[in-house]
């Protein structure tokens, strides 16, 4: 038997009705948990069955019960709807919760999120953005935890990365700087000795990139700067740095602009062992809404645009 096509006719309220009647046994009971009278379901099922040509039911004493047509039916249109409700939950938890957090380190806040959250707004526009700039260890256990949908920005120590999946993007050096004319912008080889005789302004501790700065300083065995000032402020930093002879250490992504005008001068120290590698950081069994896949890409484009990668 060929059908005709049903599609235009048969509605969502006739497959519902149907499974209602199939789940519970009855018309009356069927009605009753679709909030509905009697006399609507059996207009549904009659409709229905006169759309598709076939009866679905065997009517006995005691109820309703599915014949072949009707076993059939029922395979495909329980397996079908239990998709579009499972779809119609998701959406519905996407609107009730309307924004999304994560982790980005300042470098990546100044150089890559802009543009990657202007191309994730031409979609999204409604969606808030709450992006934290907290410690490392705070990052993992927050991604853990499900407090942020994902981190961006320099990979995390080893020992906190177990259990988690990083996806590199680009390398990125930090670098340290100071003002154009500064006694030391002229010199070749610099130690982390010769910037000991300045003012050092450095990231606030228990950061990657504070944990990176420490690390190469102890390997040249330097194991604290004489003269300290600790901050997470691109704008501070710089501004400082201009006026005074401080040096200061941050990384390339968050200067570039800056040294490419030519308002602060590199230093020639650390090369590729203050080099890291920067990209975004998951839970294995993570699974992002759209929004955040978009924004995700967002970032990955940002990133090839910019001749980053």
């Amino acid at each position: 038997m060929v059908l005709p096509n049903l599609s235009k006719r048969i509605r969502m309220r006739h497959l519902r009705c149907f499974l209602a009647v199939v789940k519970l046994g009855s018309v009356t009971r069927a009605a009753e948990a679709l909030g509905t009278v009697q006399p609507s379901v059996s207009r549904s099922l009659r409709e229905l069955e006169e759309e598709l040509g076939a009866s679905l039911f065997n009517r006995t004493p005691t109820g309703l019960e599915l014949n072949a047509a009707g076993r059939t039916l029922f395979t495909f249109v329980n397996a079908g709807l239990q998709q579009v409700d499972r779809g119609f939950d998701a959406l519905r938890e996407e609107l009730e919760d309307r924004h999304i957090s994560a982790y980005v380190l300042p470098n990546v806040m100044q150089s890559v999120m802009p543009g990657a959250v202007r191309r994730f707004k031409a979609q999204y526009p409604d969606i808030d953005l709450r992006f934290a700039a907290i410690h490392s260890g705070q990052m993992a256990q927050q991604l853990r935890d499900g407090g942020v949908e994902f981190g961006f920005g320099r990979m995390i120590q080893t020992e906190q990365m177990r259990g988690m999946n990083f996806e590199y993007l680009y390398s990125e050096p930090l670098i340290f700087f100071t003002r154009p004319g500064h006694p030391l912008a002229s010199t070749n080889n610099l130690t982390v000795h010769d910037l000991d005789r300045f003012q050092v302004v450095l990231p606030s501790q228990k950061t990657i990139i504070r944990a990176e700065i420490d690390r190469f300083a102890i390997s040249q065995g330097l194991p604290r700067f004489s003269s300290q000032i600790e901050t997470l402020s691109p704008e501070f930093t710089r501004a400082y740095v201009m006026m005074s002879d401080a040096i200061a250490a941050f990384p390339l992504g968050a200067m570039r602009d800056w040294v490419n005008r030519g308002e602060i001068m590199p230093l020639d120290i650390g090369g590729d062992q203050l080099i890291g590698s920067v990209g975004i950081t998951t839970m294995p069994d993570k699974v992002f809404s759209a929004p955040t896949d978009v924004l995700v890409q967002a970032i990955r484009n940002e990133v090839h645009d910019q001749g980053l990668s």
